[in-house]
């Protein structure tokens, strides 16, 4: 068995697959090296297909208001990069950046596509661990968006003030909304529901407004005397 029948049949999403359909997919795949700093992608390129590493380590960084970066992680030997490029047209939602000497083996979504013709039987069963490999990712993502929740706070300019503080004073702020637009008021309190963290808050005109979290860039004091207490 050839390098990339190895590292093929070693991946979950591969696992239903006999050694002949295996040896099938490894006769469309092809390797690719890379340095540090390289950009295997960017966020927002088209899909391409699913890279596996052989060996090295890539990050995914995420891109926000401002010019922030986050990394949401490393994919190291072994894992896979872009399985849902296989059946979805969307785009990456990340960039995935070299950090250290790195080794990939590619499979172009169009070879997954072609035996849905050629061998049908193949392609139900990749399609089949693909969902289970997919339902497991989505599990992760949805753990890691509770744990950002608090990184959040800290990019937006929140952890710059004493939440408490906002709340019970009733500090005027100005809230900058990753449109580009400002919201005035005073938030009333900070609510969760299955869909993430939301600001409530009473604006200049009276109105009660549920801002996400997650548009929100910073909150800002307004009122003059008011002075900025770092959370412990």
């Amino acid at each position: 068995m050839s390098e990339f029948q190895e590292a093929l049949a070693q991946l979950a999403v591969f696992e239903r697959l006999d050694s002949s359909e295996i040896e099938l997919l490894a006769a469309g795949a092809g390797e690719q090296t890379f340095e540090p700093g390289e950009i295997l992608y960017s966020e927002g390129d088209a899909p391409s297909g699913m890279m596996v590493i052989l060996d090295g380590a890539v990050e995914l960084v995420g891109s926000f208001a401002g010019g922030v970066e986050r990394v949401f992680g490393t994919v190291r030997s072994g894992q896979v990069l872009g399985l849902l490029c296989l059946i979805d047209d969307g785009s990456k939602p990340a960039t995935a950046r070299v950090v250290e000497p790195t080794s990939v083996l590619t499979l172009e979504r169009a070879v997954i596509a072609d035996l849905r013709e050629s061998a049908p039987v193949t392609w139900a069963r990749i399609i089949s661990g693909l969902s289970g490999q997919l339902a497991a990712q989505t599990r992760l993502i949805l753990e890691q968006y509770r744990r950002s929740i608090a990184w959040g706070l800290e990019i937006s300019g929140c952890s710059g003030f004493n939440l408490n503080r906002l709340l019970s004073d009733s500090v005027a702020v100005e809230v900058e909304l990753i449109n580009g637009s400002c919201v005035s008021g005073v938030i009333m309190g900070i609510e969760a529901d299955e869909t993430g963290h939301h600001l409530l808050l009473r604006s200049d005109e009276g109105k009660i407004r549920l801002i996400p979290y997650r548009s929100v860039v910073q909150v800002m004091a307004a009122r003059a005397d008011f002075a900025p207490a770092l959370v412990e």
